[in-house]
């Protein structure tokens, strides 16, 4: 017998029993339920206006059509089940309404949907769980700050005395975490009913990061404290065998050993100075090595050397692999010891040798907030949560910097510093005057040898300089290197600009400007204006200047 062909025997409903397809509604009812799990609006229109009852019809576990809509998310079928008279307070079998399952599902439109037509935002559930609770489950950090508009707080407790950060961090949603602890919005000592803080949770489901956020607000006094189990942080943190377990258990067990309980931790301070000043330090070692234990093979020792220093710097990430998630100053290292081995190379050797702000709504003209986004033709995308904002047109959050940046172009790893708006001018002189200035290198260079090898063919030169003089040699290969990266880097830099885009916001359409317009933006935004001519193209997405 197929899964679909109906048994060979009728059901039998005892006297006093309910039949079983009562428990998922009428057949009228399925078939609502489904045309809102398809989308079909014009058949969910035609069928609450057939029969309006239907509004009101419970099913499966007590939920009627407008729990189903919200837990579907879509704006326009919750407005029809609204507008058609649907109980937007109505309770399915665990006192759940349908702005509870509007928060679960994220749908910042729809919530306020609800709350317009009388939603109750004090709604608990049987296990005390309030719409708060429920948005916690899905992390929507548009949700928790659209509720914190309406007056809504995040220190209530449910029956298990958690608060939604208990829940952000059992589930490991670490946006909706940093915004709940930020601005003391929820309490981070807060136990529940078997004594877990937050911090006891995040340890026991291996979320390092988040519980080093914790212990920079609590110190590690909280390390100690211990649940109605008696297990503390660090012996949840310990049982685990997840990587964020691994990686939490040895700096639980280092803080917890420190004398002061109350200290804050600092951070890896070391690894990042090490990070820091490891290429300098490498590089100096290898040229100290081929100059004073090797002088006769400079070249081969240096090229090891740079082929391990590549090799690791390969494998390396934009951030610490600590559980603060710093940033990886490595690559800033990179770039100071080029700077200061060019320069103290240049000073010492080639010179000594020659004896020489959030958008604004159009009509009211104030900065727009989360209800400004409410609207679905509007998207929710635009609101920053880390900085709290409505990012105005070309604006990009910079996750390394945590900062918003108008017109912004990318995130320079070799500055720290993103380039936008503001400081893109100098950015760009800032590359010019780099080419020059290893092009200036680079001819010293050449007359250095013409001082100090005045006999040597050119062939001789550079074999010469292999050997015996590995440092000159290795800095004018990876200064030809850098010209090329940088003149490449300023080529394609400019080729934006004269089409008044960033490499964030770039199109890959032809753009239709001529080039005398293209020169004019260029000349234009060197003078710090705005561009001459704005390509249409960029204007029909919307990336106007």
């Amino acid at each position: 017998m197929s899964a679909t062909e109906p048994p060979p025997y009728p059901k039998v409903t005892y006297p006093g029993a309910t039949p079983e397809e009562s428990t998922y509604g009428s057949p009228e009812l399925m078939m609502l339920w489904q045309a809102i799990s398809n989308c079909a609006i014009p058949l969910v229109h035609q069928l609450i206006q057939q029969n309006p009852k239907l509004l009101h019809e419970k099913g499966w576990n007590g939920l009627t059509a407008l729990h189903k809509a919200c837990l579907m998310g879509d704006w326009t079928i919750n407005y029809l089940l609204v507008e058609a008279g649907a109980d937007v307070n109505a309770l399915n079998n665990f006192d759940e309404t349908p702005l509870h399952y509007a928060c679960l599902r994220g749908v910042v439109s729809v919530v306020h949907l609800l709350v317009q037509r009388g939603g109750d935002l004090n709604a608990i559930d049987k296990n005390g769980g309030g719409i708060a609770h429920h948005t916690a489950k899905t992390g929507s950090v548009f949700i928790l700050k659209y509720l914190e508009t309406q007056g809504v707080g995040f220190r209530t407790l449910d029956k298990e005395l958690k608060t939604p950060l208990h829940i952000v961090c059992h589930r490991g949603h670490v946006e909706a975490f940093k915004f709940l602890v930020k601005k003391e919005r929820s309490d981070v000592n807060q136990a529940d009913i078997i004594g877990d803080t937050p911090v006891h949770i995040a340890a026991r489901e291996g979320h390092g990061h988040m519980v080093w956020l914790m212990l920079q607000i609590t110190g590690c006094s909280v390390l100690h404290n211990a649940n109605r189990e008696g297990f503390t942080p660090v012996d949840l943190g310990g049982r685990g065998d997840k990587i964020g377990h691994q990686e939490l258990k040895p700096v639980l067990q280092f803080y917890a050993k420190q004398k002061d309980k109350n200290q804050i931790p600092k951070g890896p301070l070391t690894s990042w100075y090490f990070l820091l000043l490891w290429p300098g330090a490498w590089y100096t070692s290898v040229v100290l090595l081929a100059y004073f234990i090797f002088p006769s093979y400079q070249g081969l020792v240096i090229l090891l050397g740079m082929i391990w220093l590549l090799w690791n710097m390969m494998k390396m990430y934009h951030r610490i692999p600590h559980l603060s998630r710093w940033p990886n100053p490595v690559f800033a290292g990179t770039f100071g010891a080029g700077i200061f081995h060019t320069t103290f190379l240049y000073l010492s050797h080639i010179i000594t040798c020659k004896t020489t702000q959030s958008a604004q709504n159009p009509e009211t003209k104030e900065p727009m907030t989360i209800i400004d986004l409410c609207v679905p033709q509007r998207k929710m995308d635009s609101y920053c949560t880390v900085c709290e904002i409505v990012k105005p047109e070309r604006t990009k959050h910079c996750k390394l910097c945590e900062e918003c940046y108008l017109q912004m172009d990318h995130h320079c790893l070799f500055l720290l510093k993103c380039i936008a708006k503001n400081n893109h001018v100098m950015f760009l002189r800032f590359v010019s005057l780099v080419i020059f200035s290893m092009l200036i290198f680079l001819i010293n260079v050449v007359l250095y040898c013409g001082i100090v090898y005045p006999k040597l063919t050119i062939l001789e030169t550079l074999s010469e300089l292999f050997w015996h003089n590995g440092w000159v040699l290795s800095l004018v290969v990876m200064n030809i290197v850098s010209i090329v990266w940088a003149f490449n880097l300023l080529r394609f830099q400019f080729g934006l600009v004269a089409k008044g885009s960033t490499t964030v916001f770039m199109s890959r359409t032809k753009s239709v400007l001529t080039p005398g317009e293209r020169l004019l933006n260029i000349a234009y935004f060197l003078l710090g204006k705005k561009p001459y001519a704005i390509d249409p193209v960029l204007c029909s997405q919307g990336q106007t200047v």
